[in-house]
This record gives structure tokens, C-alpha cells and sequence, in this order.
């Protein structure tokens, strides 16, 4: 597990692309997306809070909801704003500060489930539960402190 202490961050993937949850969103099972800076306060900062187990819950503080998804984990299910906590598991990526977000308790259908880049094509970019791919540095977020 990644040391990867309690507070808030921007959660960001080359080139400055940024994990959002856009203003108005404190609607449950709003769309995560990734977009350049905002400049809107909160939609992009992201409170980290490392549970006993190791895991961690993730919360928009624009919004007041979790990094989350509608019921089990399945392969392209979107990630959403959500009111219920939700745990995620840190692995660390090859970079510094860089991590791959994965759905915890191993494998579901046989992969392992991490953020990533939705296949739908569509703007704003969605985020959606991908196979983790360790090895593919693209799908790593890097964690930036905000305190």
C-alpha cells in the first residue's frame, strides 16, 4: 500500500489534466471527469483520509461527495459523485507521487479494477473502472498536496 498521507490534493494525469467533479454537483451520481484547471475552488481538490485498513476514501470538497460508483464493481462502470463513502486501494506507480486508484478486495471478473479514462469519446473526458495496468504509466494519477 501507498504511504500517501491524510489530506487534500489535486489528483492530476499529464498534461495538467485534473479529476473533477464540476460546480452543482452535489447531486449523487454526478460524472467524475478530467479537464485542465477550472479555477473553480473545491471542483478539483480532493480530501484523502486513510482508513485502518489501509484503504482510503476520497471526497470532493467542492461537492461534499465521495469518489465512488453505483453498486458492485464492473468493468467500465462510470465513477461517480457519490454521498457513501467509498474505499479505494493506492498502488504505487514507477513515478513519485504517482499512484493507481483500484477498486480493493482483488480481482473481479478475473482483473483488477482501477481509474481510469472512460472508452466512451466524449468532452468532458469520463472517468470510469478500467482493467489496472500496472505497467502503463498513463493510467497512474499523481497526488499533489494542497496543504
Amino acid at each position: 500500500m501507498a504511504p500517501v498521507p491524510n489530506g487534500t490534493y489535486t489528483i492530476t494525469r499529464p498534461p495538467e489534466q485534473l479529476l473533477t467533479l464540476e460546480d452543482g454537483s452535489s447531486q449523487p451520481k454526478t460524472p467524475v471527469f478530467l479537464l485542465p484547471p477550472t479555477g473553480n475552488p473545491g471542483e478539483q481538490e480532493w480530501q484523502l483520509e486513510k482508513l485502518s485498513n489501509g484503504n482510503y476514501t476520497i471526497r470532493n470538497l467542492r461537492s461534499e461527495t465521495h469518489l465512488s460508483y453505483d453498486g458492485d464493481a464492473e468493468m467500465n462502470k462510470p465513477v461517480v459523485g457519490y454521498p457513501e463513502p467509498r474505499e479505494w486501494a493506492l498502488y504505487q506507480g514507477a513515478q513519485p507521487y504517482a499512484f493507481h486508484v483500484v477498486v480493493p478486495g482483488g480481482p473481479v471478473d478475473g482483473v483488477e479494477l482501477a481509474l481510469d479514462l472512460s472508452l466512451l469519446r466524449i468532452f468532458p473526458p469520463r472517468i470510469a473502472l478500467r482493467p489496472l495496468d500496472i505497467s502503463n504509466q498513463r493510467q497512474a494519477w499523481t497526488f499533489r498536496s494542497m496543504e
